[in-house]
Parts: structure tokens; C-alpha cells; sequence
């Protein structure tokens, strides 16, 4: 479902001038409220303005005069003393301040300070990314469907937020190609808030490595580690160097395999842990340590993660002894799989089945039906690749040499 509709408008309104002070907010107010209740320009005007000039309030290209805007206002039963007087300060910048630091308590609780009283794009801003969060996809992309009606009336940072939370959203699922055409609008564009710019620049990283262009996370990898950027987080660079050692990983892992020998969990920041522990485990797997990595997820009791699951069900499928095999399809079966989780839920049940049947029909069935038709919208860095080589092998073992190369020109082109 598309997010923000006529993304091409992105960068035009980027580069537009809009007024900075209270000329935004009656323009997201009047345009918002408008929409809200299914009226017209034509209708919204009548005995106050020009529709030209109502249209030009609300793009943010114009200071209205405040009897207009008063008498607006009267007509949709707003008050026009409250504008403004329910808008946190600085409260945008503090949320992305905390998401770049994980600090997910924090953005809780400037989402509990919200006040509706009138309407505001910061307080729908925090709103989607508290939704982000929860991952209650539902409640963001309605958030955010709101804010992409209003869009011509953001500030540019607000702008760049909007774009920066949909494709994270698109990172979060795993839609990689969808976040890089979002990511195209917002390439080259510095905004005043460093930790928005930080952000973006992590997009680009993760992005370019999943989608395997591996000069575009270069380059914003080294942009991110220039001395300049004082204050960015060292537990984040820590995590982006794995990021790029795993990449090295499957043809020098004898070069990177000291990166990967610590392994301690540490209380003070879980989620941390969390992340350098899954790209250890990455980097292991991609050094065919399969056994170990099997051994690690399980001591750690990492599997209560599905990411962790995903990745243990790969190594089990890769051991050569049963009761590995058996243990990994226990705790797949086990596992408590929620709404969110339907893509990684897709490709554990591949190597459960993969696992547990005798007949490579049913798996390849499985395949056509259930991840071959989103190879390109879905994408994991490493179990998309097993799953195609599955189905290829397959393809040439049946001696289907032409849809063969179908599948691998359709590959290369993906």
C-alpha cells in the first residue's frame, strides 16, 4: 500500500520556501480540519476568501491575514486562541535524539504528553513513531496518512521526518527496494537536526547492504564515521562495523573471526546486546560455522527473538545430525508468532518443511506460493538467498534449464 502518495512532490517541496512561524500551523489546521470533514476548497471558502486565496493559505506559500483565519476557524468551530499552545517544545528533535539511542522510554513518554486539543503535525509525528515502535503497523500508517494529505504544509526537517519514518517502517519489514526509492528523495538533502542526518545516513547504510549495493553503505557508512559527527553513538558505529564485516565474512572469515569471539550479554542495554549478538551470529554463519552458531542462539536463550529464530533454523538446516534438525522445528513450532512477523514467518516455516519432508514437491509448492511471488518486495539479507538456491537447484535437478535461466536473469536483474 503506498504511504505517501505522489512521492515525486517530495523533493519539489523540499526545496520550496514556506513561512516559519504561525502561518505553518493554520495551514496544517485549515487543511487538515478540511479534509477531515470532506469539504471542498470551494466549500471551506465560501463567504470568506477566494478559493485562490484559501489554496495558497493552506500550501503555506502566503501570511493570511488573521481575520480570515479567525473567521475559518469560526466556521469549523476551532479555537483559534489555542494554536500553537499544545505543541512540545522541541519535541520532534528530542524523539529522533532518542530513537538514534534507542531510547524508547523516552519517546514513550513524549507520546503520553500529547495533547489534542487542535491539531499539529509534531504531535502526529511522535504519534507514528510510537507506533513504529510497538510495531502496531495499523496505527502508524494511519498516522501517517494523515500527515501525507498535509505534506505541502510541512516544514523541511518535518518533511524529511515523514520520509525518514516511512522508510523505516519499509526497513523494519524487510521491503528493502521500497525504502531505497523513498531513500532517492531524500539523497543529498541536509536538514538542521544532525540526528535526522545521522538517520538518514543509517538508512542509506542498511539499505545498500541488504540490496547488496555495497558502494552506496560505503559511502554513507564513511560519512557516519567522519570525525565531525561528534556525539554519534558508539554502541551504533560498533553495530555497523559487523555490519560490514559480515559482508567479508563468507570469503575472509579467517580475517574477521576474531570480531566474533566475545560473546557476554550485557544487562545495561539489551537491545544492544541484541544487535551485535545477531551479526556475530551472521558473520559466523556466513563462515559455515553452523554448529556454533546453533550453540550460541540456543545458551543465550536468543530464540525467544524471531530474528534469532529465523537464523537457527538455517543453521539446523545446514548441520548433518537429525536431533539438530528436530530441536530447531520444536522451537520454530513453539515459537508465539505475531501479526508483524508474517515475513521471517514464511521463511522459518521453508526450512521447517524443508527439514521435516520427504517430498521436495511440497517445499517447492511452498515456494511458488508463499515467498517466490514477493521475492522483490520481501527481502532477508541471508535466508532469501537459501531459499532461491533452493528452488534453482531444484529447477536444474528437474531438468527445467530454460526456467532456470529465467530465474536467475529475473535474479541478477531484481
Amino acid at each position: 500500500m503506498e504511504m505517501i502518495t505522489k512521492l515525486e512532490k517530495i523533493k519539489p517541496l523540499l526545496q520550496r520556501k514556506v513561512f516559519n512561524n504561525k502561518t505553518y500551523l493554520y495551514s496544517q489546521i485549515i487543511k487538515n480540519e478540511r479534509l477531515k470533514r470532506n469539504m471542498t476548497l470551494e466549500e471551506m471558502a465560501k463567504g470568506i476568501c477566494s478559493v485562490s486565496y484559501l489554496c495558497k493559505v493552506e500550501k503555506n506559500v502566503i501570511e493570511p491575514e488573521e481575520s480570515y483565519i479567525r473567521a475559518i476557524f469560526e466556521k469549523v468551530n476551532l479555537d483559534y486562541d489555542k494554536v500553537g499552545k499544545n505543541i512540545m517544545e522541541d519535541g520532534v528533535k528530542k524523539m529522533l535524539h532518542h530513537y538514534l539511542n534507542r531510547n524508547y522510554a523516552g519517546i514513550e513518554e513524549l507520546y503520553l504528553r500529547i495533547d489534542d486539543g487542535i491539531f499539529n503535525s509534531f504531535n502526529h509525528l511522535v504519534k507514528a513513531m510510537h507506533f513504529l515502535i510497538k510495531k502496531e503497523y495499523r496505527e502508524f500508517r494511519e498516522a501517517i496518512k494523515t500527515l501525507d494529505k498535509i505534506k505541502d504544509t510541512l516544514l523541511r526537517d518535518d518533511l524529511g521526518v515523514l520520509v525518514f519514518l516511512v522508510v523505516e517502517y519499509y526497513i523494519q519489514t524487510y521491503q528493502f527496494l521500497e525504502a531505497y526509492e523513498h531513500l532517492q528523495y531524500l539523497h543529498d538533502e541536509e536538514f538542521e537536526c544532525r540526528e535526522l542526518n545521522w538517520l538518514i545516513h543509517e538508512q542509506h547504510f542498511r539499505v545498500g547492504l541488504n540490496l547488496g549495493r555495497y558502494p552506496m553503505a560505503m559511502n554513507h557508512y564513511l560519512e557516519l564515521m567522519k570525525d565531525i559527527n561528534i556525539g554519534y553513538p558508539m554502541k551504533k558505529q560498533a553495530v555497523f562495523k559487523l555490519m560490514l564485516l559480515s559482508l567479508k565474512a563468507e570469503e575472509y572469515f579467517e580475517e574477521v573471526k576474531e570480531e566474533v569471539q566475545d560473546f557476554r550479554v550485557e544487562d545495561e542495554d539489551y537491545d544492544y546486546f541484541l544487535e551485535v549478538a545477531y551479526w556475530k551470529l551472521v558473520i559466523l554463519l556466513k563462515g559455515k560455522n553452523y554448529l556454533i552458531s546453533f550453540e550460541r542462539i540456543v545458551e543465550n536463550n536468543l530464540h525467544q527473538d524471531i530474528r534469532f529464530v529465523a537464523l537457527l533454523v538455517y543453521a539446523a538446516d545446514n548441520i548433518n545430525d537429525e536431533s539438530y534438525k528436530k530441536r530447531a522445528v520444536k522451537i520454530a513450532e513453539e515459537f508465539a508468532y505475531q501479526e508483524t512477523d508474517a515475513f521471517l514467518y514464511k521463511l522459518i516455516r521453508f526450512f521447517v518443511l524443508k527439514m521435516t519432508s520427504d517430498k521436495p514437491h511440497l517445499v517447492v509448492d511452498y515456494l511458488k506460493y508463499n515467498l517466490l511471488p514477493v521475492r522483490y518486495t520481501y527481502r532477508h539479507h541471508l535466508l532469501s538467498r537459501a531459499y532461491e538456491e533452493y528452488y534453482l537447484s531444484y529447477l536444474c535437478k528437474s531438468s527445467k534449464y530454460k526456467e532456470a535461466v529465467n530465474f536467475l536473469t529475473k535474479q541478477k536483474s531484481g
